[in-house]
């Protein structure tokens, strides 16, 4: 099929602070790999793949912050700054 819209297989690109970004990546981890709640929610087998693939992209960008030492104080502070933008 020639029509764009169906090109499923082009990339796409998303931009996020930096912020959103860990608060995602944790949210995604813990909800993905650490359990079954987020994908208890989806309504058909395509997207856990989906969320999967998503985290997928998030983790080699954000490699930084999983250090031992820093990561929970790194995933803290996103949270707060991430929330002073909408409060």
């Amino acid at each position: 099929m020639d029509d764009p819209r169906y090109d499923f297989d082009r990339k796409i690109g998303l931009t996020l602070k930096r912020d959103e970004a860990i608060v995602l990546l944790w949210y995604l981890t813990r909800e993905l790999w650490g359990g079954e709640r987020l994908t208890a929610t989806c309504e058909h087998p395509a997207e856990p793949h989906a969320l999967e693939a998503l985290l997928q992209e998030l983790v080699p960008k954000l490699t930084d912050t999983g250090e031992p030492a820093h990561a929970d104080a790194i995933h803290v502070t996103a949270q707060e700054h991430l929330l002073k933008r909408f409060t």
